[in-house]
């Protein structure tokens, strides 16, 4: 790392926040034993409350599973964060400032520097986009599309959906106006070289600012993609015209904050849900998604792809043992699908597949016959091996050997 957070303020940010305030914000009302509050676990399925917080000693444990800490540990395993980052967000809560300390070589303390503008630049970038959909004249046919969606203003809030404008030149210039360098823009994907570099030059920053560059997103739906601290690292960002030739979803390019392999769209809203459900259900796109999470149905998340990777198997491994597959049912859904399987076997995840009805997605099924119809999809599906029995038995004779191998 190239930043460390000075032990004085760690111990400053345990002492401003009351570990039963900050537990009863994310679990919920806990119940009086004597001195201390018991409730259901939130690390493990339980129906018997065996989960202890000591308001005297500022401490959690519990009797069935074992876990146990200061608020900050509780913070970094509800959240599936790191320490550093469950201090930040507790910082935050008690409106504490952190003065974080370098170390590390210099070229380290660089890198640790350009992570913490690109954070700063994609946040702010998130609410802007957020605010021209909301806001500007020419968002218009994007809030109208969203209508049709059945996604509300407040649902687009509280994922923070946004527009991103049609044009060259838009967000480059709100982050020149944000202070943000230009080098910086570049390196965040949030706009790109105008003209391909020749392989043999190296990418300076000197070479940067002199380069033409135009933005990467232009009159597209933006969705934010967030870590599983609930910072946004990245954008997707969907076309609104039915024929457009563009293509349907631009993503933004692997960066410092971002490696499309190794992040799930929608975990951080959802991970509470999966440890409640047991199980994951996983679509295709943020649509999907969305859709599914707001008609209650909150333990879903997705790939930023067709496929799993295994980074991603491994990731969802931490927060569940089963998992749904739910893609659409055209070809191309279920090669997907497919495709999906022996990755998440590898990592050890029981999976099942759900299979839509025919020109169906989560979306279009929620939204035309009910998260009813969408569920019992859900109840309804099979164990990996019969799906593909199945798929496989109406391409192939299965009464010829041939077939049969």
């Amino acid at each position: 790392m190239s930043f460390m957070i000075p032990q004085e303020t760690i111990e400053q940010v345990a002492a401003a926040n009351d570990i039963v305030e900050v537990i009863e914000s994310r679990i919920g009302p806990l119940k009086r034993a004597g001195a201390n509050r018991v409730g259901l676990c939130p690390f493990h399925r339980e129906k018997s409350p065996s989960f202890s917080v000591s308001p005297s000693r500022q401490y959690f444990h519990c009797f069935g599973c074992g876990v146990g800490g200061t608020v900050l540990k509780f913070v970094q395993l509800h959240e599936n964060i790191e320490f550093p980052a469950a201090v930040r967000r507790l910082a935050e809560r008690a409106n504490i400032t952190i003065v974080e300390e370098q170390f590390g070589r210099p070229e380290e303390r660089g890198l640790g520097e350009l992570r913490r503008r690109l954070l700063a630049l994609h946040g702010q970038a998130a609410a802007w986009f957020h605010r021209n959909l909301m806001k500007t004249p020419a968002a218009e046919h994007a809030r109208a599309y969203l209508k049709a969606r059945g996604l509300t203003g407040e649902v687009a809030a509280r994922w923070q959906i946004g527009y991103a404008p049609e044009s060259w030149d838009t967000c480059l210039n709100w982050s020149g106006e944000n202070g943000f360098r230009k080098e910086e823009v570049i390196k965040s994907g949030l706009v790109k070289l105008a003209d391909e570099p020749d392989p043999s030059v190296e990418l300076t920053d000197q070479f940067l600012r002199k380069s033409r560059v135009r933005d990467r997103f232009r009159d597209r739906l933006m969705f934010p993609i967030c870590n599983e601290s609930g910072e946004v690292i990245a954008f997707s960002g969907r076309v609104l015209t039915p024929d457009a030739k563009a293509a349907k979803y631009v993503n933004s390019p692997e960066t410092l904050l971002f490696t499309k392999g190794k992040v799930l769209f929608g975990l951080h809203m959802a991970k509470a849900a999966l440890l409640e459900a047991g199980f994951a259900i996983v679509c295709e796109g943020q649509i999907d998604l969305i859709t599914a999470y707001e008609a209650g149905i909150k333990n879903v998340t997705a790939p930023q792809g067709t496929a799993f990777t295994d980074q991603q198997a491994r990731i969802l491994k931490r927060h569940v043992e089963e998992v749904v597959l739910c893609f659409d049912s055209d070809a191309a859904g279920q090669k997907a699908a497919e495709r999906s399987l022996a990755t998440l076997l590898e990592a050890n995840v029981t999976v099942r597949v759900a299979t839509m009805p025919a020109g169906e997605d989560p979306d279009s099924l929620i939204r035309q016959r009910g998260v009813e119809a969408f569920a019992e999809r859900i109840g309804a599906a099979q164990d990996f091996f019969d799906f593909q029995i199945e798929r496989l038995g109406g391409q192939f004779d299965l009464t010829s050997p041939r077939g049969k191998t």
